[in-house]
């Protein structure tokens, strides 16, 4: 959910009804009117040049008169300290620490994400260049003032998850009434068990006084409450739909068919045992989780992916050529409505698989000739001391971006590119802190692909259409012109994304190489040279920040006494300019900045399953496998 600032102007403008003008406002406003042309108004009206307006506030915290970035500076302190300490959520009677962020590959994935520039934007907006009319506004904000509200995206299904993975045991989700099934010679036998009422979390209130807090920049405890649920399907509901169920049984095989290739797939009675359930609606439905089991085969056996054009480049020459591909895919939803219909009527006729096609963006006959003349730019990044799952997570991204032909006019997004994030897409599990657990993640090493990426993107002159910076300093993203922070790009499905615009007018083709023999990652684009050159300043620190006291949190995940622990990563902002220059002499420049927020040493202590103070003696110490730090 995002929230937007209000309008600072609204004052200036509102309707003189519904009581809204006093008397003291409106002999106010004349006061206002006859001052504003003296002197004494201008030269104070100008002692706010370049500072915050008088009377202002950030969720009711006064910063009137004050300096942007020293304002900045106490937000971000804000920010970091509710991202990374969490809030304290209560259930029944029982708090823990609800995280808003989790440590996955050296860097924080945040579930709420602040957009601090905006809020100073904000801020700045009621001054003006003309020195009356910036005279005249000054004055209102000093009469009346202005509250505003932090700007920010909240991730609520990432946030109800982290709360039930904290009270994995308090929830207790209803459960319909069912059907028992068992074969009886060639008849069936059907029986209904009974559901169960549930103890359901109540969320709405929580998200709308959660929304509430972090639009104050308030980080103080909540409460999270449970309610009575019933089943949806009774036991009554559910014995009336027995029949239904015989019916559908006795009437099987039921089945799906591909006309244009003679194949047919069909859901037997012993597939309906699993997957025959009472509905709401006094009709007989078929399970979703049962009905996917069922057609993973047929799916697998249908769907193609999408495939385009690709080439490989060698030393400057083309020695592999892949041709595109359709993508084939069944509408599974459409199918499984089908099949329910079928079931409920005991209709045995086939159902015709709908098949959607995606055509690939690039086409074998669309790279007949491609003007892949020459480099546009390279990008470079070092991935070394990586683990074992890391690198063999940035390889894959490698091998999923080489070759790819990205077509003129295109926003080129990573994630896209390097979807899904899965097993079967070659990635691999590293271990992450996640609250007060040890998990595995799939795709950890991935922002190492979006920094170098990044970096390829400005050096070949490319218009960034979207860039997030990591939330930690991290060696393996510091630049290699002087070591430093700030010419990162950080990506997790499904935001943030790392996207560039293809405005060359012609195809580029990206060539991802991982040169393993010094662990350093090398992205070249190839295409066609309209004369502009890219550039990019190495980045500067413009403070660095501390960290503070280590983090000791309760896991039952590990032997009592036992330690595993998370690096800590200290703080920084800092910025750099890219500069593209154009064919015609035109000069582009754009300032990136970045705030990494400091994070402390977090360490993971075992206990016995009821909690007791470990004391000072934590026993002997290990670390989880991560990234180093930069101190």
């Amino acid at each position: 959910m995002t929230l937007p600032s209000p309008d600072h102007e609204s004052i200036l403008s509102a309707p003189a009804s519904g009581g809204f003008w006093t008397p003291v406002r409106i002999l106010i406003a004349a006061l206002v009117a006859v001052v504003a042309v003296s002197s004494g108004a201008y030269v104070w009206a100008q002692s706010y040049d370049g500072k915050i307006p008088p009377r202002m506030s950030v969720a009711g915290r006064a910063v009137g008169g004050q300096d942007p970035e020293t304002v900045r500076a106490l937000l971000q302190e804000r920010v970091d300290a509710i991202l990374v300490d969490g809030i304290p959520l209560t259930v029944e009677g029982e708090t823990k620490n609800l995280t808003l962020a989790t440590f996955v590959s050296g860097d924080l994935i945040e579930d709420v994400e602040f957009d601090v520039e905006a809020l100073l934007t904000a801020l700045m907006a009621s001054h003006h260049e003309n020195p009356l009319v910036d005279t005249l506004r000054m004055l209102s904000r000093a009469a009346w003032g202005s509250d505003v509200q932090t700007v920010f995206t909240l991730e609520e299904e990432r946030i109800k998850q982290r709360a039930r993975e904290l009270f994995p045991d308090r929830e207790i989700l209803s459960q319909d009434a069912a059907f028992a099934i068992t074969p009886s010679g060639e008849d069936w036998v059907i029986d209904v068990v009974e559901g169960r009422a549930g103890r359901e979390f109540v969320w709405e209130p929580f998200l709308v006084e959660l929304n509430a807090r972090l639009s104050r920049l308030d980080g103080s405890g909540l409460a999270l409450s449970l309610a009575d649920a019933t089943p949806e399907v009774s036991l009554e509901l559910a014995a009336s739909q027995a029949e239904q169920a015989r019916a559908a049984l006795l009437g099987a095989p039921y089945s799906a068919t591909l006309s244009d290739e003679d194949r047919t797939w069909s859901m037997t009675s012993q597939d309906l045992v699993g997957m025959l359930a009472p509905g709401n609606d006094g009709a007989i439905i078929l399970k979703e989780s049962a009905f996917e089991e069922w057609a993973s085969s047929l799916l697998s056996e249908v769907n193609q992916a999408t495939q385009d054009a690709r080439l490989v480049v060698e030393n400057g020459r083309v020695t592999e050529f892949v041709e595109s591909r359709a993508g084939k895919s069944v509408d599974e939803d459409a199918l499984m409505l089908a099949l329910t219909v079928r079931v409920r009527s005991v209709n045995t006729q086939p159902v015709e698989l709908i098949v959607n096609t995606q055509e690939p963006a690039v086409k074998t006959s669309e790279v007949n000739d491609l003007g892949i003349a020459e480099v546009l730019g390279v990008g470079m990044s070092s991935y070394r001391g990586s683990p074992t799952n890391r690198r063999a997570n940035i390889q894959n991204g490698v091998r999923l971006l080489n070759g790819i032909l990205i077509a003129p006019g295109e926003t080129f997004s990573l994630l896209s590119a390097l979807s899904p994030f899965t097993t079967d897409n070659g990635y691999l599990p590293e271990l992450v802190i996640k609250g007060d657990k040890i998990t595995p993640e799939l795709g950890g090493g991935l922002c190492q692909i979006g920094t170098t990426t990044f970096r390829a993107a400005m050096n070949a002159g490319l218009p960034i259409v979207e860039r997030q910076n990591h939330s930690l300093v991290v060696s393996y993203y510091n630049d290699p012109s002087n070591g430093n922070p700030g010419t990162d790009a950080t990506i997790y499905e499904p935001a943030p994304d790392f996207k560039f615009l293809n405005d060359t007018g012609n195809y580029i083709l990206f060539q991802a190489e991982n040169l393993t023999s010094t662990q350093d990652l090398r992205f070249t684009f190839w295409g066609t040279s309209d004369g502009r050159a890219g550039s990019y300043s190495p980045p500067v620190v413009e403070r660095w920040i501390p960290v503070g006291e280590t983090s000791l949190i309760e896991t039952t995940d590990l032997e009592p006494g036992e330690k595993k622990c998370q690096a800590a990563h200290v703080g920084a902002d800092a910025s750099f300019v890219y500069t593209v220059v154009k064919a015609d002499g035109q000069i582009e420049e754009t300032t990136f900045t970045s705030h990494y927020r400091p994070l402390p040493e977090i360490c993971l202590v075992g206990v016995e399953e009821e909690a007791v103070d470990p004391g000072d003696n934590l026993g002997e110490s290990s670390t989880v496998e991560s990234e180093p730090t930069t101190e």
